[in-house]
C-alpha cells in the first residue's frame, strides 16, 4: 500500500458499479484548477492490440457541470472528443456511462459476477493533462474488492502518475480468488475470476519459475509489484500485456490436464512483454496517440520474438522437455510452410498493416498474409541459431535482447524503426558481422526460411512427419483431414454439416473453383463428413477425380477436383548423425534447462 501524498492531483476519477447487471459503468471525472474550454478524449484503441475498436461508441448519458454543480455547455467535436465550455469555474466535472458487455482482454466487461476495466475503453483524458497525476476511486457493490497494479493509498483510492499508466493498469472488481506470493522481495498476485478449480500451488510454483528465468535473463525485475488477472470462461482465449500486470483469458480446460501447458505458456508470453513490448519497444509504440493508428514495421519483433521466447522460457524453467519443445517447433514450421501467403506478404508489411488486416481475417487471409507472431518467431529462431553458430555458442539472441534492454528498455525510450540503433544494427553488433542477407530475405522479403541450414548449427534436421493428420502432445489443434490437405481446402463442421472456410491458392480445389462459403453436401455421392474426408484422402492416388456436391447461394452444383499428391509435411525435428562438438555445445546452450527449482514461499487468501 502506497501512502504517498497526492492531495494536489489534477484529475479525480470515480468509477461506480451500482447496477452491474445492466453492464453499465458510471464514470465521473473532475478536473481541478481547469478553466475555459476543455476537451475530453476517449481512445479508439488499446495498446497491445492494433485495431481501431472505437471505444467511444459505448459511451452514453454524457453531462458536464461546474464547481457549483451547474450544467456546462458541451458538444461533440469528433468521434473521440467532447468539448466542454468551462467558463471561469475552478473545476469541471464530467459524468457518463460506458456499456461493457464484451468479455475479452482488450475490452471491458461488467455483469453481476464481476467488473473488468480496460482503462482505454472507460477513462477519458483531458487534452493537455495526459502527464498529470490522477486519483481513482472505485465504488464496488457490497462485498466486492479491487485488484489492480495501480498504487493504492491508505484511504483505498488508487493513483496513476499519468494517463498512460492509468490505461496500462487494468482493474478487476469482484469476488475473485486472490493468490499472493513474494519474489525477489516484491509482491506478486493472481486475481482469478470464473469457474473451475485452480491448482494454486502448481500455478504459483510454475509462475515463479517463469518470473525467475526472465529476471535472470535481464538482470532483475523492472517493477515494484505485479498482478496477473486470470479470467476463466468456457471458450476463453487471449492475453494482453501491461507494464506491471497482464490480463489472461483462458478456457476452463486449460486449468488441468494436457491443456495446462497452454495456460503456463500464456503466462510466459505475456510476462516476457514486461521487457519486450512495454519497455523495449519501437519508437511509434509509446508515447501513443490514442485516437489514430500508431504504425510500426516492428511488430514482428515485439510479438514474434516474444512468441519465440515463450516456449524457450518453459524449456529453461524445466516446464517443457527438449523433445516437447522440438515437437512444438516442428509443428510451427509446418504451419508456416502450409500458408501460400508466405510468398506474398513480408514481415514488415504484416506488422505495418496489422491495423487493417491481422485482426480482420477473411477467406483470403491464408493466401495473402502471414502472421507476425508466427513467422516472426521462426525468424527469431533463425537469427538466434545463426548468432550461436557464428560464435560457437558464445553469444545468442539473449545478448541482443540484453543490449536492447540496456540502451532502450532501461531508459524507457523507443528504439529506431530501422537503421543505426535498430534491431538489425544491434543484432549485427552482437553477431560481429553483417546480417543483411537474413533481414533482407526473411524480414523485408519473402524468401523461404532455410530451416535445414539454421537447425544444422545445433546438430538438428527437419524430417518428414509420419503422422501429418494426427497432432500429438498437449497443444492439440484442429488439423485438416487428408482430403482437405490434398485438395487445398479447409472446412468447418457445425450442426452436422460442413462449410468450406478457406481455399488455398495454387491447390486443386482452388483451380477447380471451390469457393469459401460453399456448403459441402456430398463427396463422390456419399454424405460429406469429416470421417469421409479423412478416409477418401488416405485411400486415393494423385490424379484421382473427386466429385464434390456443393451448395452455393441456395443452388446445388457439382465440382470435379483432381486429388493432389500426399504431402510430405516436414514437421519433425531430429538429431543429425554424429553431431560435432560445436553442434552439441550450441544445442545444449540453446535448449538447456537452466532455472533452479523455486520453492513457494507464500500463498494467498
Amino acid at each position: 500500500m502506497d501512502d504517498g501524498a497526492v492531495d494536489n492531483v489534477a484529475v479525480d476519477y470515480e468509477l461506480s458499479l451500482a447496477e452491474p447487471h445492466t453492464h453499465l459503468f458510471s464514470v465521473r471525472v473532475r478536473l481541478h484548477g481547469g478553466t475555459g474550454t476543455v476537451d475530453l478524449v476517449l481512445p479508439s484503441w488499446t495498446p497491445g492490440s492494433y485495431l481501431m475498436r472505437e471505444f467511444p461508441r459505448n459511451v452514453q448519458d454524457f453531462e458536464a457541470h461546474d464547481s457549483a454543480g451547474l450544467p456546462l455547455g458541451w458538444r461533440k467535436l469528433d468521434k473521440n472528443t467532447w468539448r466542454i465550455e468551462g467558463g471561469s469555474s475552478s473545476s469541471i466535472t464530467a459524468s457518463y456511462r460506458v456499456y461493457a458487455n464484451e468479455l475479452s482482454v482488450r475490452t471491458s466487461h461488467l455483469d453481476d459476477s464481476h467488473g473488468y476495466v480496460n482503462g482505454a475503453s472507460v477513462f477519458v483524458f483531458a487534452r493537455g493533462m495526459e502527464g498529470e497525476e490522477a486519483r481513482v476511486r472505485v465504488a464496488p457493490p457490497a462485498g466486492w474488492r479491487v485488484a489492480t497494479s495501480l498504487h493504492e493509498r491508505a484511504d483505498g483510492t488508487f493513483v496513476a502518475f499519468s494517463y498512460d499508466e492509468l490505461v496500462d493498469s487494468p482493474i478487476e472488481i469482484g469476488n475473485h480468488r486472490t493468490i499472493v506470493w513474494e519474489q525477489e522481495g516484491l509482491p506478486h498476485r493472481y486475481a482469478v475470476w470464473g469457474p473451475g478449480e485452480v491448482d494454486e500451488t502448481r500455478l504459483v510454483a510454475d509462475t515463479r519459475r517463469v518470473v525467475e528465468v526472465c529476471s535472470r535473463m535481464f538482470g532483475g525485475l523492472p517493477y515494484d509489484r505485479y498482478l496477473f488477472i486470470l479470467h476463466v470462461a468456457p471458450d476463453g482465449r487471449g492475453g494482453l500485456e501491461h507494464r506491471a500486470s497482464s490480463s489472461l483469458l483462458v478456457s476452463l480446460s486449460w486449468l488441468a490436464g494436457d491443456d495446462y501447458e497452454k495456460l503456463i505458456a500464456l503466462v510466459a508470453h505475456e510476462f516476457f512483454h514486461v521487457w519486450l513490448g512495454k519497455r523495449i519497444r519501437p519508437t511509434p509504440l509509446g508515447p501513443f496517440d490514442y485516437t489514430r493508428e500508431n504504425y510500426t514495421r516492428n511488430l514482428w519483433v515485439v510479438e514474434g520474438f516474444t512468441t519465440y521466447y515463450t516456449d524457450l522460457i518453459l524449456r529453461r524453467a524445466g516446464l517443457m522437455s527438449e523433445a516437447r519443445y522440438l515437437e512444438r517447433l516442428g509443428e510451427a514450421i509446418a504451419r508456416l510452410q502450409a500458408l501460400p501467403g508466405r510468398h506474398h506478404q513480408t514481415l514488415e508489411e504484416s506488422s505495418f498493416d496489422a491495423w487493417i488486416k491481422f485482426y480482420r481475417p477473411d477467406a483470403n487471409t491464408p493466401n495473402a498474409q502471414i502472421s507476425y507472431y508466427q513467422k516472426g518467431a521462426l525468424v527469431a529462431l533463425a537469427l538466434d541459431l545463426e548468432i550461436r553458430r557464428n560464435s560457437a555458442g558464445e553469444r545468442s539472441l539473449d545478448d541482443v535482447m540484453r543490449l536492447l534492454w540496456e540502451r532502450y528498455g532501461a531508459e524507457d525510450v523507443g528504439f529506431p524503426e530501422a537503421g543505426a540503433g535498430g534491431v538489425q544494427s544491434v543484432a549485427e553488433e552482437v553477431y560481429g558481422g553483417s546480417l543483411e542477407a537474413l533481414f533482407e530475405g526473411y524480414v523485408r522479403g519473402v524468401a523461404e526460411i532455410d530451416f535445414d541450414a539454421h537447425l544444422e548449427a545445433a546438430g538438428l534436421e527437419l524430417l518428414a512427419s509420419d503422422d501429418a493428420d494426427t497432432p500429438t502432445g498437449a497443444a492439440k489443434t484442429a488439423t485438416p483431414t487428408a482430403l482437405e490437405t490434398r485438395l487445398g481446402l479447409r472446412v468447418r463442421e457445425s450442426g452436422g454439416s460442413l462449410t468450406v472456410t478457406h481455399v488455398l491458392a495454387g491447390t486443386p480445389g482452388y483451380e477447380a473453383g471451390v469457393n469459401a462459403g460453399d456448403s459441402m453436401v456430398a463427396v463422390d455421392g456419399g454424405r460429406a463428413t469429416l470421417a469421409e474426408l479423412g478416409g477418401r484422402g488416405r485411400d486415393g492416388d494423385a490424379g484421382d477425380l473427386v466429385r464434390l456436391t456443393l451448395m452455393r447461394r441456395g443452388l446445388l452444383r457439382e465440382v470435379a477436383v483432381r486429388m493432389g499428391p500426399r504431402p510430405e509435411r516436414r514437421a519433425k525435428i531430429g538429431r543429425v548423425e554424429a553431431p560435432s562438438e560445436q553442434q552439441e555445445t550450441v544445442r545444449k546452450g540453446w535448449l538447456g534447462a537452466v532455472a533452479r527449482q523455486v520453492d513457494v514461499i507464500g500463498d494467498g487468501g
